[in-house]
C-alpha cells in the first residue's frame, strides 16, 4: 500500500513529457512530406526542378533533425515516460532515418551527376510515399492503445509494401546489368537504388519497433 502511494505522490511530481507523441507525429509529418518531394523529383523527365525538390528535402531533414534531438533531449529529463526509453530512442531514430536516406538519394545524384532516374527509381519513391503514409498513420495513433489492432495492421501493411520494394529494386537491378555496361554508369546508379531500399528499409524499422511497443502496451 505505502509502495502504491509512493508511485503516485512520485507520477504527481514528475516531469512526465506527453511531448513525445507530438514530436513523433511530426517526425513521421517530416518523413510523409520529404517522400512527396522526392517522388516529385523522380517523376520529372527533365529535372527541371531538382534543385529545388533537394532544397525542400534538406529543409525537412533539418527540421526532423530538430524534432529527434528534442526526443533524444528529453528523455534525460524526463522521469516518467509513456513506453520503455530504449524504444522511445529507437522509434525516433528509425523515423529520423526515413527522411536522412530520403536527403541522400538526391544528394548522391548530385555528387554522381546523376539526376535523371529509371523508371524503377520512379517506382520506388511512388512505394516510399505510400509506405511512409503508413508510417504517418500508425504513429499518429500511437498514444491511444484503443487503436492496438488497427496500428498492428498498419505494421503489416508496411512489411508488404516493403516486400513490394524489394521486388522492384531487384528488376531495377537486373535491367540495369543487363542494358548498360559502363561502369560508372552501374555503381551511381547501384548506390542509389541501394538509398531507396535504405529508405523503405527504414519505414520498416519504424513498424517493427511500434509493433513491439504495442504488444507491450494491450
Amino acid at each position: 500500500m505505502a509502495h502504491a502511494t509512493f508511485g503516485r505522490i512520485m507520477a504527481a511530481i514528475s516531469p512526465r513529457n506527453d511531448n513525445y507523441f507530438v514530436l513523433f507525429n511530426r517526425l513521421a509529418d517530416c518523413a510523409v512530406r520529404g517522400s512527396k518531394v522526392l517522388a516529385l523529383m523522380a517523376a520529372e523527365v527533365d529535372q527541371a526542378g531538382f534543385h529545388t525538390h533537394f532544397s525542400e528535402i534538406r529543409k525537412i531533414e533539418s527540421e526532423a533533425d530538430e524534432y529527434t534531438k528534442e526526443i533524444l533531449l528529453s528523455l534525460h529529463k524526463t522521469f516518467i515516460t509513456p513506453f520503455d526509453r530504449r524504444e522511445i530512442r529507437e522509434l525516433a531514430m528509425a523515423l529520423d532515418d526515413i527522411i536522412d536516406y530520403m536527403e541522400a538519394i538526391p544528394q548522391s545524384a548530385e555528387i554522381y551527376g546523376h539526376t535523371k532516374f529509371t523508371p524503377e527509381m520512379v517506382a520506388l519513391a511512388q512505394i516510399l510515399l505510400r509506405a511512409a503514409e503508413k508510417v504517418r498513420d500508425a504513429v499518429h495513433m500511437l498514444s491511444d492503445m484503443k487503436n492496438a489492432e488497427r496500428i498492428l495492421r498498419t505494421c503489416e501493411e508496411i512489411s508488404t509494401i516493403e516486400g513490394e520494394a524489394d521486388h522492384i529494386m531487384r528488376s531495377g537491378m537486373h535491367r540495369l546489368f543487363a542494358e548498360d555496361h559502363d561502369a560508372r554508369t552501374l555503381i551511381r546508379s547501384k548506390q542509389l537504388y541501394d538509398l531507396f531500399e535504405e529508405a523503405v528499409d527504414s519505414c520498416e524499422d519504424v513498424a517493427d519497433v511500434i509493433h513491439g511497443v504495442v504488444l507491450e502496451r494491450i
